[in-house]
């Protein structure tokens, strides 16, 4: 059985101790090379390190690296992440929250795209399953191919693109 994520309760008064990077790894599910990206890229920056050179994170990590994997979730690539964090640091308030919401519209422009491409490929694959169960229903014929056409149930009937490609 495998162990579950700690939860820490960084932001809390008397969670808000600083963590070493791994118990940060056990609480978001990520490993620590990935956080150690995060660091190098500038998107997550370690509180301090011990005196062994440990890296430790304060309260506001868990939230920071939820964040960057729901980002990831949305499609953003970290460098796309990068642009926001960029965008959000040293710049005015009301420029940096200009260039994220930018960013934001672009990328739910580009996720409404790929909705619709998936509810067409959707429609194509329940055609496609309604056009082979009734092969599937009605096919008795011996000797004819998986996907042959020639049957009485679907003459002159044209199959839907995902069935007569299989044809060629």
């Amino acid at each position: 059985m495998m162990p579950q994520p700690t939860l820490l309760k960084l932001g809390s008064p008397t969670g808000g101790r600083e963590v070493r990077i791994g118990d940060l790894a056990r609480a978001t599910g990520k490993t620590q090379r990935a956080l150690r990206l995060y660091e190098e890229l500038g998107l997550l920056v370690p509180e301090m390190r011990t005196a062994g050179g440990f890296r430790t994170y304060g309260a506001d990590a868990l939230e920071r690296v939820r964040w960057i994997g729901k980002l990831q979730e949305l499609g953003f690539t970290l460098q796309q992440i990068q642009q926001v964090v960029t965008a959000t640091s040293g710049a005015a308030p009301k420029d940096a929250m200009q260039q994220v919401r930018a960013l934001y519209a672009d990328k739910q422009a580009e996720l409404a795209e790929q909705i619709a491409r998936l509810q067409q490929l959707q429609g194509e694959l329940a055609s496609s399953l309604h056009y082979l169960e009734a092969c599937v229903a009605s096919c008795t014929a011996e000797g004819t191919s998986a996907v042959c056409g020639s049957c009485a149930t679907h003459r002159g009937e044209r199959a839907p693109n995902l069935v007569e490609g299989m044809r060629s």
